[in-house]
């Protein structure tokens, strides 16, 4: 009797466990695939078209010219940096983070216009402003009137430095972010991540 006794909460375990495998899991795995399926949707969603990136030839700071053709096929996230360069430098430790969750990826580029000091290189200022991954990250001087043609007329940012832009690969203005608030800078990533065509390794 003992034996028999120590066989039927064995089998009764063995039951549960079979029931959870062929049957709770499955379900509990759906749920989470149709609310991970509803969160992208949700995110696509959110995406809108606010206009074309519009013509410039600047120089980065590798003295190379980077215009808005060299950058189809790309996601570029944009911002724009004032000449005090310790309010930059904040303004680049918060792109800083996004940059960490695309580091190393082909398909998406960091855009930072500022209208340079005369008496630095742009290299000396990316270096001062933290910015250390020249393929990825372009800090591009510009005149005065250019950084406010393309900050309000291309890019559309109310409050240009606090401002992010966001445009996909076909150079279509996608979504504006505001650079303080950590939950839009992480819905950034999250819409990054939907529109980036390939997550290429460099």
């Amino acid at each position: 009797m003992d034996n028999l006794d120590e066989v039927k909460p064995a089998n009764k375990f063995w039951r549960a466990v079979v029931f959870a495998v062929l049957f709770i899991l499955p379900i509990g795995s759906l749920f989470y695939l149709y609310k991970g399926r509803t969160h992208s949707r949700t995110a696509k969603a959110e995406l809108e078209n606010l206009g074309q990136v519009d013509g410039f030839n600047l120089m980065n700071q590798q003295n190379q010219a980077i215009t808005p053709s060299g950058l189809h096929g790309k996601v570029t996230i944009i911002n724009f940096l004032p000449t005090d360069l310790s309010k930059a430098k904040l303004l680049s430790d918060r792109i800083a983070k996004v940059h960490q969750s695309f580091d190393e990826t082909d398909d998406v580029i960091f855009l930072s216009f500022i209208i340079p000091d005369s008496t630095k290189t742009l290299l000396q200022t990316a270096t001062e402003l933290g910015i250390e991954d020249h393929q990825q990250w372009y800090l591009l001087g510009t005149s005065t009137d250019e950084w406010q043609r393309l900050s309000k007329n291309v890019y559309h940012l109310p409050n240009v430095e606090n401002g992010v832009a966001m445009a996909d690969t076909s150079l279509q203005i996608r979504k504006l972010y505001d650079i303080n608030n950590n939950q839009q800078m992480g819905r950034m990533i999250e819409h990054v991540a939907k529109v980036v065509p390939k997550q290429k390794r460099r």
